[in-house]
């Protein structure tokens, strides 16, 4: 069954295809939100969370693709939402600091954590003109080649590239430079 398929029948309301997305990437969206927030209790409660969005939302989600990177990209936000709320990244970026300088050393993740630094990337993506915006969430988010973007949106692979180029520069400028380039170009 492809994952077209699956998803149409979550949108019918089928329990058991639901089940089977959830134990298909549970644990993989359990891992990145760990990545984010260090704490696996909360990235599993966010996991959870995300899970039940989805199924209340299922009647009105619209995934082209795929419904993990659908999944992957909800997990991301929600974990920036956490960092936000939380004082959890003060407490992780003083660890940081504090191992940063036993070993003299600066890290590019000591630099990313900052609050600051993440509520601005959050913001400045937001801020994107809406086309950029979608075919950079498409790309980063979703993980969708420009070939399949391009077919997605109907439109040429040197429009996806201009518009991923014009999205990357604008954060290059308004952000903090090559060490959040390195975070969203991976």
């Amino acid at each position: 069954m492809t994952e077209k398929e699956l998803l149409n029948k979550v949108k019918a309301g089928n329990q058991p295809a639901f089940d089977l997305i959830f134990n298909k990437h549970y644990d993989q969206l359990v891992h990145v939100a760990f990545r984010l927030v260090s704490d696996l209790d909360v990235a599993e409660d966010m996991v959870q969370e995300v899970f039940i969005k989805f199924w209340e939302r299922r009647l009105s989600i619209n995934i082209e693709k795929t419904v993990y990177g659908y999944l992957k990209q909800a997990v991301i936000f929600r974990s920036i939402d956490y960092l936000r709320k939380s004082k959890k990244l003060d407490e992780r970026l003083q660890k940081y600091h504090a191992s940063s300088l036993e070993l003299n050393i600066t890290t590019p993740e000591s630099e990313l954590l900052s609050k600051e630094n993440l509520k601005v990337i959050y913001e400045k993506i937001e801020a994107l003109p809406e086309r950029s915006k979608l075919i950079f969430k498409l790309s980063r988010f979703e993980e969708l080649s420009y070939k399949e973007i391009a077919q997605q949106l109907d439109i040429s692979v040197k429009t996806v590239e201009y518009h991923i180029s014009r999205a990357l520069e604008i954060l290059r400028q308004s952000v903090f430079g090559l060490v959040v380039l390195a975070f969203l170009e991976n």
